[in-house]
């Protein structure tokens, strides 16, 4: 019974924003709610799949769905089932906090998963966020540690910007990884910085890890998407300071679920996005200064959240551009975006409602 409402919830979420004839056609991106973790799912017209992290394990902070997903690989192996997949092809691991890379080991126990690409060796010591748990080494020591026992029976690729990996005609061009920018900027790119590249820099990161996150930016026709896990502030500056190296994009992932170590107003700016997309949780992510930060994008046209922001409401705006509305548990619903080449983007938020905007 789990098993058949993990799908339908998903099933709703994948399809909702269009008929199954035109999705052959469409790249199809889903914003997966992993409950504040990361989690972003790519297939490709030609059917070549790519997850971008993996979120959570069991732990307090993924509470029980009200579609019965009790960890991250519970919606992740719902997705691609939703979706007809019989296999992830690819795995982006974009660094080695717990609620990034935490899913990996139960999404290879249920699923089949091809190559796994990330960062190369983990830069941090600290103590695990998410508690102890009986059997496994704690803090990112521990969660690299697992991973690489996880995966190793599959093909890794170690990224390094400026590395451009085609997943059927989605193309994904690295920008930054372990830390380290492109050094020269991509075509469209190289306009000089704003006045913003003046603010000062900022210690806090949450984490050494954060800093070392593989950054995408993938282009499919028209469209350009930014997702680059939870980078941080002086590493956004980095891409943007003091030319722009990335370009502007269509579709954001907030960096960093939307929290303050992040989204330097210098990156939006350079990135200057149509739509914004937070991955957050209710009680994390997506607060007011960030969100704030985003409002700066010119082009900007609409904001979409996985969770309403139970500490914030103020910030959350109309319901229609929220997945998962009200406190835990959820529905698990996933923001879902059908993009065609010629640059359409239909967004659903799992609900009923969508919206369709034209690239720029």
């Amino acid at each position: 019974m789990i098993r058949k409402l993990l799908i339908s919830t998903l099933l709703a979420s994948a399809l909702a924003a269009g008929h199954a004839a035109a999705a052959a056609k469409t790249l199809k991106m889903l914003e997966l709610d992993m409950e504040g973790g990361g989690g972003t799912l790519f297939v490709s017209p030609e059917g070549v799949s790519v997850l971008v992290d993996t979120g959570t394990p069991v732990t307090p902070y993924f509470p029980t769905g009200l579609d019965g997903a009790k960890e991250a690989a519970d919606r992740i192996v719902a997705a691609a089932k939703a979706l007809g997949l019989k296999k992830i092809d690819y795995v982006i691991v974009t660094h080695y906090h717990g609620d990034h890379v935490g899913g990996v080991q139960s999404l290879l126990a249920r699923f089949p998963v091809g190559t796994f690409i990330d960062h190369g060796p983990n830069r941090e010591v600290m103590s695990d966020p998410y508690g102890p748990r009986p059997g496994q080494p704690s803090g990112t020591i521990g969660s690299y540690q697992q991973y690489v026992e996880a995966i190793k029976d599959h093909k890794r690729v170690i990224a390094k910007a400026g590395d451009v990996f085609h997943f059927g005609s989605l193309t994904d061009t690295i920008v930054i990884a372990d830390g380290k920018a492109i050094a020269r900027p991509l075509p469209g790119a190289g306009q000089k910085g704003g006045a913003q590249c003046d603010l000062p820099p900022m210690a806090a990161d949450g984490g050494v890890e954060n800093a070392k996150s593989v950054g995408s930016i993938f282009s499919f026709g028209k469209v350009r998407i930014a997702a680059m896990g939870d980078l941080t502030w002086d590493r956004e500056h980095d891409l943007a300071c003091p030319v722009n190296k990335v370009g502007k994009v269509n579709i954001l992932v907030v960096d960093n679920h939307g929290l303050g170590v992040s989204t330097n107003p210098a990156i939006v700016a350079a990135l200057d996005p149509q739509i914004a997309v937070f991955g957050n949780g209710p009680n994390k992510g997506a607060v007011p200064e960030v969100v704030g930060h985003v409002k700066e994008g010119k082009r900007l046209e609409a904001i979409w959240k996985v969770h309403a922001n139970l500490k914030n409401p103020e910030v959350d705006g109309d319901p229609d551009y929220i997945a998962n509305l009200g406190p835990s548990p959820s529905h698990g619903y996933a923001l879902s975006f059908d993009i065609t080449r010629a640059g359409q983007i239909i967004v659903s938020n799992g609900r009923g409602f969508s919206k369709t905007y034209q690239a720029r």
